[in-house]
């Protein structure tokens, strides 16, 4: 099936879709599908991704180029700087694996104030960083760890979902932190929980995006997604953009507890992380993960459009909820929700 054929029946499905959700739910839906379009998507991947960034690895000017220009996006999409922050950028101390240099990185945060509930927060992350050049290459070959997939794919669906829900503000307000050195040991998050910005009880949910790349591009793969109180939200949210949902893949790999999202779950904070779609680490995977393939030109754009729409919508629905997200009873971090909390 050619790709016209595959984009008029995905345009079929989307009609169906929405002619059986509310008319309420069905305003947002158009405006997304109004708003983000390819463009969009294919500009962000295509700079954050690019030769000139040379992998964003933290301590080097293509990480900085990289923060520079999601706080350049967040500016122009109307976030404001969190009370007490001068603008975007929270400076993270870092140092080489190695102990022979200290440096700075930034973590880019920003915010949208809810409609209604303006002191109670659902957290959007993403990390920045990936790991650079590899020196050991030639230089007749390509020897720049672009990370479309790992992560410049979860940084552009954080920008448009930015852009989108400052067009279309929920009950609850939104804040967006980009992350710096996950692939150093999750150091950017693991640094903005320690050091929060605003009181950790404010913030309800984190939406965490990340993944090591896609074999399935029917499904979303949510790590976490039975144990955060939030599946309807999410699992609505895809559906919507014909999308499935495919709960915590690759349980061998405890991919749960090795992404940003666990810095914020150790706090209590319901924190599930929205992957692009795989059920299993098979060659596909492997051909792009922490490679020099993974290059921009390589993207499923179509896909990763529908993922960023899918994305926007969940946090949408999770920031509408009426009832809090809340861990499954008994959950390894239940404790910590109950005293972050005090429920």
């Amino acid at each position: 099936m050619n790709s016209r054929k595959i984009m008029n029946c995905i345009s079929i499905l989307m009609i169906d879709i929405l002619l059986t959700i509310p008319a309420t739910a069905q305003k947002i839906v158009r405006k997304i599908n109004k708003t983000i379009q390819h463009e969009m998507v294919y500009q962000d991947m295509m700079y954050l991704a690019s030769d000139a960034l040379k992998g964003r690895k933290p301590g080097e000017p293509g990480n900085t180029l990289a923060a520079e220009y999601i706080a350049n996006e967040f500016k122009k999409a109307g976030l404001i700087p969190v009370p007490g922050m001068k603008d975007y950028f929270q400076v993270v101390p870092m140092h080489s694996r190695d102990g022979s240099r200290n440096f700075d990185a930034m973590n880019v945060i920003g915010m949208i104030p809810g409609r209604k509930i303006m002191d109670q927060y659902i957290l959007l992350t993403a990390h920045l960083d990936h790991i650079g050049v590899n020196h050991n290459v030639k230089d007749a070959n390509d020897s720049i760890w672009n990370g479309a997939r790992d992560n410049a794919w979860g940084v552009t669906s954080l920008l448009v979902a930015a852009r989108m829900l400052n067009k279309c503000i929920p009950d609850r307000s939104i804040l967006i932190a980009a992350v710096n050195g996950e692939e150093m040991g999750l150091v950017g998050s693991r640094f903005l929980a320690a050091n929060p910005v605003l009181p950790w009880n404010q913030v309800k949910f984190d939406l965490n995006t990340d993944g090591a790349g896609y074999n399935d591009t029917t499904i979303v793969s949510i790590l976490g997604l039975h144990r955060v109180g939030a599946e309807d939200e999410i699992t609505h949210a895809c559906k919507t953009f014909g999308l499935q949902t495919y709960a915590d893949p690759a349980p061998e790999q405890g991919l749960f507890d090795r992404s940003d999202n666990v810095s914020f779950a150790m706090l209590g904070i319901p924190s599930p992380t929205f992957s692009s779609g795989f059920k299993s680490f098979d060659s596909e995977i492997y051909k792009y993960y922490h490679q020099v393939s993974d290059n921009p030109e390589s993207i499923n754009f179509n896909y990763l459009l529908r993922f960023c729409k899918a994305f926007t919508l969940a946090a949408y629905n999770v920031a509408n909820k009426k009832e809090l997200p809340k861990w499954s009873e008994g959950d390894k971090y239940e404790k910590a929700a109950k005293k972050l909390y005090n429920y």
